[in-house]
């Protein structure tokens, strides 16, 4: 795991470096936010800095369906005199999608305690606890691909209660979303500086090295070659929020794609198939995207026809399969596996898209997890009921993810991805733009 200290550290320079150039900074077409990977969560963070006083950097935790910023610092708190709570019946509450009004009367007033103040709920994806408190906003710094700083003023977002820490990686002091919002930051940063509203996802499989790249620019070779053929499939909504305590009618804030089928070797999976499509009313199943969740998780009747199918075609190939190792179904003698380009020699699994010649295909890099030094297992997980809302048949997780140009347009509402960059011998940690 990279040192969390030393990634700040690392920002903070930056911001201070391109201070003195801010008052001529050219006018910035995209923006980039540095991703690692905390090996022991299997959570992606950035950092951030907050605060137009005595700003304050930390790391928070990428979550891809996520509503908005929130987090709970006892340094922002400290120093947090350039903080102003959202007030109710505002612009800025309407546009935030505040779900009531909360009253608190200590004074001074201070981050997550002010009176008359715009609320709303924020979700820990990890343990499942909600928290309710008051919306702020403060000014946001950001480092734009061409090197600039530049504020994003009055940044919405929520100074929630310290339970919701729990769950969250060591180096981490909250969550930002990037979910279908109006205060999501690439919904934030797009209004502001005028720029196109669509982000650019390469998470690492390691370490430090990825990126999040929020509007459009050049990106270096060979990523910029690769850009150029991703395949594409539409972002569509589910008609119920997954999140139980939304207002009665919004859409959901999750990204959600149309899957036809599922094969193993090309051989398509037998399954009751209205599971791929999100039912109108109640808004179970249909598939979405998700990086807080390590692995892709299936409905159980999916997830039994996928390790039955898988095994089958494992044991064809001569692979030995040994005890399960939890949560994993399906696992295999790592010896007897050959490693290749593309990670393990497996069968290959494919998420078919709008056609049999449209799919997403996991090599094995991304379809196999290594759980001791001979044991390796099949990294999809049988999902469990959504507690807070209606229930996705899959939910794409972030270890799928990995090493992947993902080119979330919301603007367009349009996915396009990459191959595995693997087969051009390069990874996300080398992922920038030009």
């Amino acid at each position: 795991m990279a040192p969390s200290t030393l990634q700040i550290s690392l920002f903070s320079l930056l911001l201070l470096c391109s201070f003195s150039n801010a008052q001529n900074t050219p006018k910035p077409k995209a923006f980039a936010f540095p991703i690692n990977k905390d090996d022991t969560t299997n959570q992606y963070y950035t950092s951030i800095q907050i605060g137009s006083n005595s700003s304050t950097t930390f790391n928070v935790v990428i979550d891809l369906g996520g509503k908005f910023l929130w987090f709970n610092s006892m340094e922002y708190f400290s120093a947090a005199s350039s903080y102003r709570p959202i007030l109710c019946d505002t612009q800025q509450c309407r546009i935030a999608n505040g779900v009531g009004c909360i009253f608190c009367f200590l004074s001074p007033p201070v981050p997550g305690c002010t009176n008359n103040t715009c609320s709303d709920y924020a979700l820990n994806p990890f343990t499942g606890t909600q928290g309710y408190s008051g919306l702020g906003q403060d000014v946001l710094h950001v480092i734009s691909t061409r090197g600039g700083l530049h504020n994003l003023n009055n940044f919405p977002f929520q100074f929630s209660d310290p339970v919701l820490r729990e769950g969250l990686a060591r180096p981490t002091a909250g969550l930002i979303g990037l979910g279908r919002t109006r205060i999501a930051l690439q919904a934030q940063l797009a209004t502001t500086f005028n720029i196109r509203q669509i982000f650019t996802l390469c998470v690492p499989s390691s370490g430090n090295g990825g990126n999040l790249i929020i509007g459009q620019v050049a990106y270096n070779n060979p990523f910029q070659e690769i850009s150029k053929s991703l395949i594409t499939t539409p972002l569509i909504t589910n008609p119920v929020s997954t999140f139980g305590n939304e207002v009665i009618g919004n859409l959901t804030v999750e990204y959600f794609i149309n899957v036809k089928s599922i094969r193993v070797d090309n051989k398509a999976l037998s399954f009751n198939n209205t599971l791929l499509s999100i039912d109108k009313n109640t808004g179970e199943g249909g598939t979405s995207l998700r990086t807080v969740r390590s692995y892709t998780s299936l409905h159980r009747s999916i997830y039994t026809a996928l390790v039955n199918e898988f095994v089958k075609a494992a044991v064809s190939k001569n692979i030995t399969r040994v005890a399960s190792v939890a949560p994993f179904g399906a696992c295999f003698d790592a010896n007897s596996i050959a490693s290749g380009k593309t990670g393990p020699e497996v069968p290959i699994i494919d998420i078919v898209l709008k056609s049999k010649s449209v799919y997403w295909r996991f090599y094995g890099s991304n379809s196999m997890v290594r759980v001791s030094s001979d044991v390796i297992c099949l990294a999809f997980v049988e999902g469990s009921p959504n507690l807070t809302g209606p229930t996705t048949s899959i939910v794409v997780g972030g270890y799928q993810m990995e090493n992947y140009l993902l080119e979330f347009d919301v603007a367009s509402s349009r996915l396009g991805f990459s191959t595995s960059l693997l087969l051009s011998d390069t990874s996300c940690s080398e992922f920038r733009a030009s």
